[in-house]
């Protein structure tokens, strides 16, 4: 009779773990692909709701990345260096969470290379030094982990198209880094529906506008 009632419980536990699980994937999936699609809007409204989602699914990576994803993007629509810096301070304490909960990450390190790039671009003359050699250790740490990623020379070319000539950077260097950005994009498959996928249409839209 125990052992009767011990399997019935451990039956509508595992039916309680996977009906939990199926929300998680399906609210992710959505709020990705949400913020994935976000081009013009505003990301606070997907950050705040990302947080809430990472509070409740404490040993989930994603949900921390992508809270910290949305800040960061937020930093590039705002004028204020404090405003910047507050939010990039906030998105600071989700990258640490997600790469402890998942180190060796290439997405996450690719993640903190947004970040560097999102501080430096608050105040480039006195954080270039420190801010790019972030940069440069985390795409680098990221290939390394994963040469495949293609977000690691889309990214490389984001921040080469905007760095001016005079500094080594300009659209004509910029455009290999989108060329195979594209070429690794035809073979990527992520992880799962709400895994970083991002980058594609950016890298097809920089190369529009590359003479």
């Amino acid at each position: 009779m125990k052992k009767l009632v011990l399997s019935i419980a451990l039956a509508i536990g595992s039916v309680a773990v996977f009906a939990q699980n199926e929300k998680f994937v399906a609210t992710m999936t959505e709020q990705a692909a949400a913020i994935q699609a976000n081009y013009e809007g505003s990301y606070m409204p997907m950050a705040n709701k990302m947080e809430r989602i990472a509070a409740a699914e404490a040993k989930e990576w994603t949900p921390q990345y992508w809270s910290a994803y949305c800040l960061i993007n937020e930093t590039f629509k705002l004028k204020e260096a404090g405003e910047k810096d507050l939010l990039l301070e906030k998105a600071e304490v989700f990258i640490e969470k997600a790469e402890m909960l998942s180190p060796n990450n290439d997405e996450i390190e690719v993640l903190k290379a947004q970040y560097a790039m999102a501080k430096l671009s608050v105040d480039p003359m006195s954080r270039w030094q420190k801010y790019g050699a972030d940069f440069q250790t985390a795409l680098k740490r990221a290939e390394e982990i994963n040469p495949e990623n293609p977000r690691v020379p889309y990214v490389m070319g984001t921040n080469i198209f905007y760095t001016p000539e005079g500094f080594g950077g300009g659209q004509a260097k910029a455009k290999p880094y989108f060329e195979k950005a594209l070429a690794k994009f035809s073979t990527f498959k992520s992880a799962t529906a709400y895994a970083p996928n991002w980058g594609k249409e950016a890298s097809n839209y920089f190369l529009s506008q590359i003479k």
